[in-house]
């Protein structure tokens, strides 16, 4: 019994499907109940599209069979214990009471029920089950029940309950239980998100095009790895909506393309913090080897976690498999980050140290914007845990906004900032890797600098460029035919 009500809590904040399979599960214990699944439904009145008509619940081909030997389906076929019950969460705990479930002959008299060996639902006198938001189904042994199709009138998070009120519990139930909203087949909760990566997409799209007359590669990587995650969601989620069947091809590709787009973003941020093409015209190769090896680790446990994540109620799978899916991820981002800001300010300890203000002001408006974006996150974080876990079955409508809007839109600040802050202008090629001719930027170069010195360091120049340079800072510039000829270093000291 304790078991149905942690499953309970447990699984309502997890994305599942509007179509429930049993396959010879076994039935629940003599004398209580079990918690077999979670729905999110939009009434018709309440949907935003209603396209499919009304929300409904549907029982088909449900049967129980006995799996005792000495006791065949023949020998059942009045027993009448085994119900399937869909009911709102919110309403469940005041309409079933744990110290008196089932019913009894005296129950029968007082009108809880109408039969003995059901579960009683608490409700006004008079007022029908479908009146109360309770839609049942009775199974029959040996006997494949009738379909049953039933209107749901109200929105809200329903649960899906499996009782047994008889005492008899060695036997097995099969058949499938579909919701089906106005809109199809896609949770409640989960309908919003169709604009939403629609108009994600969108977003990446345009600012794709704009950084693609600026610039290349890098930042544009992001953006064309934003794009098709954004498409192959949609896809997704459309798919899922017209069929009631997840893809699990739409969903690896879109999961893949995620975290991909996500590693990506991170390493980019990290190679310029350590340098490249800044302080130093490249990496070392440990340092390569190690980035490589950390992104494709990152990619895979990641990957993995968000499956876990994903799956862990349909599958069963243990707690502790869980966590120890979820805690390398977590060690991950929080290595990946110290790394980033230990080595943000060590760059910019150089920088300031070289007397390059204007790099060293670039770089402290990057560790604002990073510092910005982590405190959002975090406060996401809190929110979801404090107050969406908390009233999951009240906020459902609005979960999607903390799981899914609120980290987009935090990276697409952090994406759109980075752009402004790297977009290429008339002195971009000068924040390349090059020697400075002198530690104090402000002080003169010499007699062939003259004017420029004054107003602002000069580190290559801006008409040679380099031939090759596949630094940082370079590969923002807009195409590889200005970046030819010798390195022009002006002076010698750094």
């Amino acid at each position: 019994m304790l078991r149905a009500w942690y499953l309970l809590g447990l699984q309502l904040p997890a994305v599942l499907s509007q179509i429930y399979h049993f396959e010879n599960a076994p039935v629940a214990e003599s004398k209580s109940l079990s918690v077999s699944y979670v729905y999110f439904v939009f009434s018709k009145q309440e949907a935003e599209d209603k396209s499919a008509g009304e929300a409904y619940v549907k029982f088909h081909n449900l049967v129980v069979k006995s799996s005792a030997p000495d006791r065949p389906d023949d020998t059942l076929k009045d027993y009448q214990g085994v119900q399937l019950s869909i009911m709102r969460y919110l309403d469940f705990w005041s309409q079933v009471d744990r110290s008196r479930m089932c019913s009894t002959p005296d129950d029968v008299k007082q009108g809880l029920s109408h039969t003995t060996d059901h579960l009683i639902i608490r409700r006004d006198f008079g007022e029908s089950f479908a009146d109360a938001h309770v839609y049942r189904h009775q199974l029959r042994f040996g006997q494949t029940t009738s379909d049953e199709q039933k209107v749901v009138t109200k929105s809200g998070v329903y649960v899906l309950v499996l009782s047994n009120c008889g005492s008899f519990d060695q036997a097995t139930i099969s058949g499938t239980v579909i919701v089906r909203n106005p809109h199809g087949y896609l949770p409640a909760n989960e309908f919003p998100k169709i604009k939403f990566f629609l108009r994600l997409g969108a977003f990446y799209c345009a600012i794709g095009v704009v950084w693609a007359l600026l610039c290349w590669r890098c930042i544009a990587a992001v953006i064309v790895l934003g794009i098709i995650e954004c498409g192959l969601t949609y896809m997704f989620l459309q798919d899922w909506n017209s069929d009631g069947i997840r893809s699990k091809l739409l969903f690896g590709l879109a999961l893949f393309f995620s975290i991909t787009r996500t590693t990506t973003s991170y390493m980019l941020v990290l190679v310029a913090c350590l340098g490249w093409g800044v302080t130093r015209p490249m990496l070392d190769n440990a340092t390569s080897c190690y980035i490589s090896v950390l992104s494709v680790a990152y990619i895979a446990l990641n990957f993995v976690r968000e499956i876990v994540i994903t799956f862990r109620h349909t599958n069963s799978l243990p707690l502790y498999f869980v966590m120890l899916c979820l805690l390398p991820v977590s060690l991950m981002n929080g290595g990946i980050f110290y790394w980033v800001f230990s080595a943000l300010q060590t760059l910019m300890e150089t920088l300031e140290a070289r007397g390059q203000s204007q790099k060293l002001r670039i770089f402290e408006k990057l560790k604002w914007i990073l510092i910005v974006s982590i405190f959002f996150a975090v406060a996401t974080l809190v929110v979801q845990v404090l107050y969406f876990a908390k009233n999951a079955a009240q906020y459902w409508r609005d979960q999607w906004l903390i799981t899914d809007m609120a980290p987009n839109a935090v990276f697409a600040f952090v994406l759109v900032a980075i752009m402004v802050l790297w977009a290429p202008h008339s002195d971009s090629q000068r924040y390349a890797y090059s020697t400075q001719i002198d530690g104090n930027e402000e002080s003169g170069i010499g007699a062939q600098a003259g004017t420029e010195a004054a107003d602002r360091s000069v580190w290559l120049d801006e008409k040679d460029g380099i031939e090759g340079d596949d630094s940082f800072w370079s590969s923002t510039k807009k195409g590889p035919d200005e970046l030819k000829g010798p390195v022009d270093v002006i002076g010698a000291n750094g």
